[in-house]
């Protein structure tokens, strides 16, 4: 499986030369990150492995807000607000902040093997579900009084929830299942698109239009999931999918995130990233994913490439130009010149020699290649970068004065 994997990865990346502009974020961590999730542009949240992280500039900088919650794999973290956050996790565990993830109450935090909790939704601060998976208890259960106590009702355990209304929630799980409810959860239907491959997350632009995808196929409904459309192929496997309008969605896969710009009939390579376990956007340009390994990408730009290819000329020797302007504000242009075709990266550092970001990282053929280097992100102040790939390495010096 993890051959075919490779392979379909391969068959993606052969039909580029050039990455979207991705930038990578410094977690602080290793563990893996199941899920992230924003409030506005600036304050998010992440769990996974043992952590819960926050951020309040946008992925600058996240910190580790763990606390006085248990230590356990969290599967799941929904922000009501800034300050309301509720988080799960397997062994049976639920916590809850009322601070802004300074301080955690403890609702529940079983022990190992007692059963694992998945997906949470809240509608409110005080009315929310969450899916089950205990040794006899399949199911979904439901809170009207913040986390004091829950009712459950039997039925499957969905990967990921969603509610239009205090009524109506969907969700979807294993073996491409739908799990809808009309009455607050009392009961759940269920039923299976396709009974291949396995559905992740729900992805919803309105009341009524949303996604999900399983593997290789993308579907949509336009009637809260009353139906299902097939709309599209992905050659992956996806483990995410997030939609900002009609037409353009992203996808999470065991190696890369994909971008559709046609509502999921046609999806185009991203960046190499490894497994995107889930993916939040803010509109049709500003993403954020998580994934193992503690990896967080970052995009402003809707994954746009600042990468082309201006001259096919083949050179006489490599060469690293000078960003110009230099001193500049924002943006800056850095050329170069390729002799020989590989896998090449461009990185950017801070005066102490820490990795910022990487803006480039891909296959380039041989020729003249320009990049447009958008920092509006950073602070003032004097920065680093290298290029390197197929034994060759260069580093020059660029100041950003806002």
């Amino acid at each position: 499986m993890k051959k075919l994997y490779l392979i379909l990865f391969l068959y993606l990346i052969s039909f580029i030369n050039t990455e979207a502009q991705w930038y990578t974020q410094q977690s602080g961590t290793t563990n893996a990150l199941y899920d992230i999730e924003f409030i506005n542009d600036k304050i998010g949240f992440s769990c996974g492995e043992g952590v819960i992280l926050k951020t309040t500039n946008g992925g600058m900088n996240w910190i580790n807000i763990l606390n006085d919650a248990p230590i356990k794999p969290y599967s799941g973290i929904f922000p009501v607000d800034s300050n309301l956050i509720y988080a799960v996790g397997f062994f049976r565990t639920i916590v809850k902040s009322t601070n802004g993830g300074n301080n955690w109450t403890i609702l529940e935090n079983g022990n190992t093997g007692e059963g694992d909790y998945y997906a949470l939704y809240f509608i409110n601060s005080i009315t929310g579900w969450i899916s089950l998976n205990y040794a006899s208890v399949r199911g979904i259960m439901k809170t009207t009084n913040g986390g004091k106590t829950f009712d459950i009702s039997q039925s499957g355990t969905p990967k990921d929830l969603f509610f239009n209304s205090s009524l109506n929630g969907l969700g979807v799980g294993g073996l491409s299942y739908i799990y809808k409810t009309s009455n607050a959860g009392i009961n759940w239907s269920s039923y299976s698109i396709i009974q291949t491959g396995d559905f992740y997350r729900l992805s919803f632009i309105n009341n009524n239009t949303g996604f999900t995808a399983s593997h290789k196929a993308v579907y949509k409904t336009t009637n809260f999931g009353n139906s299902w459309d097939s709309v599209g192929y992905i050659p992956a496997f996806v483990y995410s999918i997030s939609f900002s309008d009609d037409k353009v969605g992203y996808a999470g896969t065991a190696y890369a995130i994909l971008k559709t710009t046609t509502g999921g009939r046609d999806w185009s390579f991203q960046i190499a990233t490894g497994v995107v376990y889930n993916i939040h956007s803010k509109g049709k340009d500003l993403i954020w994913t998580c994934g193992n390994a503690g990896r967080i990408w970052h995009t402003t730009n809707g994954g746009m490439s600042f990468i082309n290819n201006i001259s096919t000329t083949i050179p006489d020797d490599f060469e690293l130009f000078q960003n110009y302007p230099n001193p500049f504000n924002n943006k800056t242009i850095i050329k170069l010149k390729i002799i020989k075709m590989g896998n090449y990266e461009m990185e950017i550092f801070n005066i102490a020699g820490k990795k910022i970001e990487t803006i480039f990282n891909g296959d380039l053929n041989t020729g003249q290649y320009q990049i447009i280097y958008d920092a509006k992100e950073l602070s003032s102040g004097n920065y680093f970068y290298r290029f390197s790939g197929n034994n060759i390495s260069e580093t020059k010096k660029l100041i950003l004065i806002k």
